[in-house]
């Protein structure tokens, strides 16, 4: 599977696909299950790729900064023009990714951080993993955290985080009385111990 999602994402950088071509009707009923539109949002973008065959994320990057403010009901996302951005300790910043999508009904991304940043720096995406939907039109943003105790630059164009292809899987809900035993039971919260 992990194979098949690098080579629809390698495939990516060779095609530009133009709106006549794509379902008008974006259901899914129509659309090419094996494909994922992206728009450009901005112009210099580089629509995310797998780095290595077999890789299951596509690195995506930053294209801006907006700070976010929030007073009682009132929530504003403000856009800074800036080339770079310093996040204090504990500080978050949203970061648009300079692209939309169109993803097949039945499909869904999830924006997960880069182990490097979050090791070596730090950085975390705040609400991991982050879910985009299929019927999301709108352009991709991570939320960014700084967990570390230092201060932390980010810069236009970096890798920030990666976007992994998810199977959508329909459940049904059923409330019941009573659940089935099993041999775990009710254990959990480090439970099982350390060794």
């Amino acid at each position: 599977m992990n194979e098949l999602i690098a080579m629809f994402f390698r495939s990516i950088k060779y095609e530009k696909v133009e709106l006549p071509q794509i379902q008008k009707n974006m259901t899914g009923k129509q659309m090419e299950k094996n494909k994922v539109y992206f728009k450009k949002i901005t112009e210099d973008v580089r629509i995310p790729q797998c780095s290595k065959p077999g890789d299951a994320g596509a690195d995506a990057r930053i294209m801006g900064f907006k700070e976010i403010k929030k007073e009682g009901d009132d929530k504003q996302l403000i856009e800074i023009d800036a080339e770079s951005y310093t996040l204090k300790p504990l500080e978050r910043v949203a970061c648009p990714l300079g692209f939309a999508t169109a993803i097949p009904q039945g499909y869904y991304f999830k924006v997960v951080p880069r182990s490097g940043l979050a090791l070596w720096e730090g950085l975390t995406i705040l609400n991991t993993p982050g879910t985009i939907d299929a019927g999301y039109r709108n352009e991709w943003m991570a939320i960014v955290a700084n967990i570390s105790n230092k201060e932390v630059t980010l810069h236009k164009g970096e890798r920030i985080c990666q976007i992994i292809l998810g199977k959508l899987h329909e459940y049904e809900v059923i409330e019941v009385d009573e659940l089935p035993s099993s041999e775990r039971g009710l254990g959990g919260f480090g439970s099982t111990g350390k060794k």
